[in-house]
């Protein structure tokens, strides 16, 4: 596979699971990609598996990979939290985890921790949010923020089937930064444009993939070309490090070449 690494204007990743293997997956997929792209996604996608993926000898060889190689590092936070829940101790037990990943991390110097609020709640990528659900989400936010202090702007909320634009006073009242998801964008149907009004300077991270059949995280060959202008266009004025969020070498590979066409 070709190296992209310092090829664009911005810094390119992809995710920590590309390559198939079962043994030792997390440093093998990094040693794979180490040198051939700037950023690497480590996903923390469950919370009953982060000892797999989190040990000390794990961080301790990721931050000897880092410093030999220079790769940056973004941590995606478990998909599994409670943050929207009614009830107040299921919400602090998941700050508790995002806490206790960013404190055993912190060694890695990690460029931003990605969350979704919401758990991909079935319905709600509709744009009629009640204020219970509104609510909820200012809690939550005002929660990590008072126990964060300052780490706070370090945790970059993403889009999911929640539309952020119906949040957007309380996502701009807040110290939390904005990783868009480009691909969920496109695939739940959202209005682009107004995301970008809303959100511009306030995005650190964009993830970007396609979809086919009803599934995302596809190469972004299938996305249409004027999706793919409207981010180039962005990266021009903003030029975000960007994760090509996809999970097998194929897509990786179709994705990574077709974004070098447009330079």
């Amino acid at each position: 596979m070709e190296a992209y690494k310092d090829m664009f204007p911005f810094k390119l990743g992809t995710t920590s699971y590309i390559l198939p293997v079962k043994e030792d997956n997390l440093l093998t997929n990094i040693r794979f990609l180490r040198d051939r792209f700037d950023l690497i996604q480590l996903l923390f996608m469950g919370r009953e598996y982060l000892h797999e993926i989190m040990s000390p000898s794990i961080i301790k060889d990721l931050k000897a990979i880092r410093d030999e190689s220079r790769v940056s590092f973004t941590v995606h936070l478990p998909a599994d939290l409670d943050l929207l829940n009614s009830s107040e101790d299921k919400i602090n037990a998941s700050i508790n985890v995002i806490e206790h990943i960013m404190a055993e991390t912190g060694p890695l110097n990690i460029e931003g921790y990605v969350l979704h609020v919401d758990r991909f709640v079935e319905g709600s990528a509709r744009a009629d949010l009640d204020q219970r659900e509104y609510h909820n989400f200012r809690t939550t936010l005002d929660s990590i923020s008072m126990r964060m202090g300052g780490e706070a702007k370090n945790i970059y909320i993403e889009n999911t089937t929640y539309d952020l634009v119906y949040f957007k006073d309380i996502l701009l009242a807040s110290p939390f930064p904005i990783c868009m998801d480009a691909g969920h964008l496109f695939f739940f149907g959202q209005d682009y444009d107004t995301f970008i009004n809303a959100f511009s300077s306030r995005i650190r991270q964009i993830h970007l993939h396609g979809y086919r059949d009803g599934k995302d995280h596809k190469a972004i060959t299938e996305l249409e070309g004027s999706a793919l202008h409207k981010i180039i266009e962005f990266q021009v004025k903003y030029s975000c490090p960007m994760i090509l969020e996809v999970f097998n070498l194929d897509d990786l590979v179709q994705s990574a070449e077709y974004l070098k066409s447009f330079y």
